[in-house]
């Protein structure tokens, strides 16, 4: 069985913040936790921006076991992290990760059990991601930066989602924030 220790070594590379996965240890935490809850057979998480992959080893791990499909899509080639690379192209269940060069509003949509949104961080870029993704999904949706001051665009646009009765906001840690969908567009 997968273990969220065996991601340690996500957070103690010689990086200047956040090391390979980008996100602290709690928000790490919260993605495992919903990522954990999805073991069906025709469950997909989607992953938006991927940049070092550390959260993209974080989503394989913690559906290790299953038959979940990671899909992850980043618009950049090239930014992953040579340890994350190693461990995805050893992984012994790397059939289920399908790694994307993409936007996320390009891509072909399909049923999503979790959304997971950190890519594009001005305001019309989470939007066109959100809009793109919401109506097929049939899950929770994590968004990592939520109320960053760096991140003004993520939050404004988030905020207004609420507001206008789309979602929900089940849990906080950190910046990443966990929605629960209440309506389609």
């Amino acid at each position: 069985m997968a273990d969220f220790v065996q991601l340690l070594w996500l957070f103690n590379s010689p990086r200047e913040t956040r090391n390979i996965i980008r996100l602290d240890l709690h928000e790490a935490g919260l993605l495992y936790k919903y990522a954990r809850l999805w073991r069906d057979d025709n469950d997909t998480i989607l992953e938006i921006g991927r940049y070092w992959a550390g959260s993209t080893v974080l989503l394989a791990l913690a559906t290790h076991g299953s038959n979940v499909k990671v899909v992850s899509v980043d618009v950049v080639e090239g930014c992953h992290d040579l340890d994350a690379d190693d461990w995805l192209n050893d992984y012994e269940e790397k059939e289920r990760i399908d790694i994307r060069v993409d936007n996320s509003w390009a891509m072909e949509n399909m049923p999503l059990s979790l959304l997971f949104v950190d890519g594009d961080h001005s305001y019309e870029g989470i939007k066109k991601d959100f809009y793109h993704h919401w109506n097929y999904l049939n899950g929770p949706c994590l968004a990592h930066d939520y109320t960053d001051p760096d991140c003004e665009g993520v939050t404004k646009f988030i905020d207004e989602f609420i507001e206008e009765g789309y979602a929900k906001i089940i849990e906080q840690t950190g910046t990443m924030v966990a929605l629960r969908k209440l309506k389609d567009l």
